[in-house]
């Protein structure tokens, strides 16, 4: 994965600002996401949310913050904190991720127009080679 100028100096613009190590960031039309070290979410957001509003107010964007982990199903979890099963295979070359989700929770982990589960599916893609994302009660 490489990451371009901008960014770069997006990323060095975040840690300097919150002391906290961002592996990448996604720029998106109205939000920036941010993926930081395990453990290290909370320090990012700040007290009562205050480093983070302050940075929403200086890329005038909404912030996004997910926790890294070498752990594929915790990272998952991080990614989508209502998933309640991950199980990956590979059928005929693709990797196929099947999230287990409470049938009251499916749209909230899918997202008006599906927007975060389609963030969730390329940030898989980006760190696990994701092909595809199924979603199973």
């Amino acid at each position: 994965m490489k990451l371009d100028t901008d960014s770069i100096k997006i990323i060095n613009f975040f840690e300097k600002y919150t002391k906290v190590h961002a592996h990448d960031c996604v720029v998106e039309p109205s939000n920036i996401i941010f993926i930081v070290e395990e453990g290290k979410a909370g320090k990012a957001i700040g007290k009562g949310g205050l480093t983070i509003n302050e940075l929403e107010k200086k890329f005038n964007k909404k912030i996004k913050i997910f926790e890294w982990s070498d752990n594929l199903e915790k990272f998952v979890s991080n990614l989508a904190p209502q998933a309640k099963s991950v199980k990956l295979e590979n059928l005929k070359g693709k990797n196929i991720l099947t999230i287990g989700v409470d049938s009251n929770k499916r749209g909230l982990l899918i997202g008006k127009g599906g927007t975060n589960i389609n963030r969730i599916k390329m940030i898989l893609k980006r760190y696990h080679n994701i092909d595809e994302i199924k979603l199973q009660q």
